[in-house]
């Protein structure tokens, strides 16, 4: 467990070990909580990589971990550019019991991220305290993980099949035609071949996934 303090130094913060079940996926790029910065959400910028924030309550406070993370694209509510997510309709619900409440609700809270493969957008008060992965840790850490990467390398695939046919066009017909059938269970699949110029690999389609 880590004890963390809040850039403006105003308080201390409990962060726990990231959950490691299905739920949770790991943080990218080879980064650890050993990275983290507790900052306040009005102070979350463009890039960096939310990780957890902290529930509303007296003394230190323990951290609720993201079960996905995500990088951050703050902006005011009234600036969200989703098209109805859950939460920004829970907030136009207020908003329309007493429309003078715009201006607090935009002084209270902050947007990080908006709505994404069917997340509601991430709306959070303004003054909550956030672990983040700032954008510029990130950035080193997305180039050093792409370098960490065996280079790529130029392969041919090919396989083989036989054909009777009246001409190479028949024949290439027939064979793109039988192509489309290997998506088709019980469908015998081919060898195919990968060669690189020092390497030959052969793998029978027929047992991938079997």
């Amino acid at each position: 467990m880590l004890l963390i303090t809040l850039t403006d130094g105003t308080e201390s913060l409990n962060l726990d070990d990231r959950p490691t079940g299905d739920d949770y996926e790991p943080l990218p790029y080879g980064l650890t909580l050993d990275h983290v910065a507790a900052v306040r959400a009005r102070d979350v910028e463009a890039g960096d990589l939310v990780v957890a924030d902290f529930p509303d309550n007296s003394g230190i406070r323990e951290a609720r971990h993201m079960p996905v993370v995500f990088l951050a694209a703050p902006h005011r509510l009234g600036d969200c550019p989703c098209e109805g997510c859950g939460e920004c309709s829970d907030m136009d619900e207020r908003l329309e019991v007493d429309g003078r409440r715009a201006a607090d609700l935009d002084w209270r809270y902050v947007c990080l991220a908006p709505s994404e493969d069917g997340e509601p957008c991430a709306l959070t008060l303004r003054a909550r305290p956030v672990a983040v992965i700032r954008a510029d840790r990130v950035a080193a850490a997305r180039v050093a993980a792409a370098r960490a990467l065996p280079p790529t390398r130029d392969f041919s695939v090919t396989w083989r099949a036989d054909f009777e046919a009246r001409d190479a066009m028949e024949a290439i017909l027939l064979a793109y035609e039988q192509i489309r059938s290997y998506a088709d269970r019980g469908v015998q699949a081919p060898e195919l071949v990968a060669y690189d110029g020092r390497e030959t690999v052969t793998v029978d389609l027929g047992t991938v996934g079997a």
